[in-house]
């Protein structure tokens, strides 16, 4: 991960997931795919942020350690799991096949080299073990978000300076096999969560990643984004958080 993007959740540790539970959301959701745990199991979780994932993994049975590029987020969630370090996704301090499941929730994506980061995990992956990771991707046809996030954030990009926050496609499976995982499968998860009112959108915006977008606008267009975005949500008859995700499963 870049220094931008560890300075961005550094600045966010305090605050986030708190607005919404929706990381723990996607998290419990992610565990619930993964198999019941054996006695022993070890699952390493990579960008674990504030537990989102290794605190649900924990909570299943599995023998949970963690890290995160974020000093500022393994300080938060060191006083609920001790196993947890500050470490690069592209150079995991484990030795060869240390874990039986790799978990990566919303982070992969965000890597500056995200085959490097595969690769890591393969390394330190027991052979045929399992690798569970989410990523945000096109919505599936039908599906609503409630509000125009979408919309504002391709309207707004192009008041981004030229060194500001890229929105660069992932293509998860395509990635997985360049990097040896077979085995690869792809499942929906989506999650609707009950804001307390319009302005909680733009909070719970200011606690995670999306917060670079926002920083990087001058204080005008930043201020125009925030009012079109509440505006737009009380207009509406409820108030929701409604996200879809993709989860890649695959084995080495």
């Amino acid at each position: 991960m870049t220094d931008a993007w560890i300075a961005v959740f550094d600045q966010v540790a305090e605050s986030y997931d708190t607005v919404v539970p929706f990381f723990s959301s996607f998290g419990q959701l992610t565990v619930a795919a993964l198999p019941p745990p054996a006695k022993g199991t070890r699952l390493l979780d990579v960008g674990a942020g504030t537990g989102a994932v290794a605190l649900a993994a924990r909570l299943r049975g599995y023998e949970v350690f963690a890290v995160d590029g974020s000093a500022a987020m393994v300080s938060r969630l060191s006083a609920l799991l001790p196993t947890v370090q500050v470490a690069d996704a592209a150079a995991l301090p484990f030795d060869v096949a240390t874990f039986d499941v790799v978990t990566a929730g919303f982070v992969v994506h965000l890597l500056s080299d995200p085959r490097a980061a595969l690769r890591e995990f393969k390394r330190v992956l027991v052979p045929g073990g399992l690798l569970a990771l989410t990523v945000t991707g096109p919505l599936p046809e039908g599906f609503e978000p409630g509000d125009r996030s979408n919309e504002l954030f391709a309207e707004f990009s192009r008041y981004l300076p030229a060194d500001g926050p890229a929105n660069t496609a992932f293509d998860a499976r395509a990635a997985l096999a360049s990097t040896g995982f077979r085995n690869v499968t792809q499942e929906h998860l989506e999650v609707e969560l009950e804001l307390a009112d319009p302005e909680a959108m733009w909070r719970w915006y200011a606690t995670h990643g999306t917060r670079r977008f926002f920083d990087a606008l001058d204080k005008e267009r930043r201020e125009e984004f925030r009012q079109r975005l509440v505006a737009d949500l009380a207009h509406r008859p409820e108030v929701v958080l409604r996200r879809a995700a993709s989860l890649f499963t695959a084995r080495t």
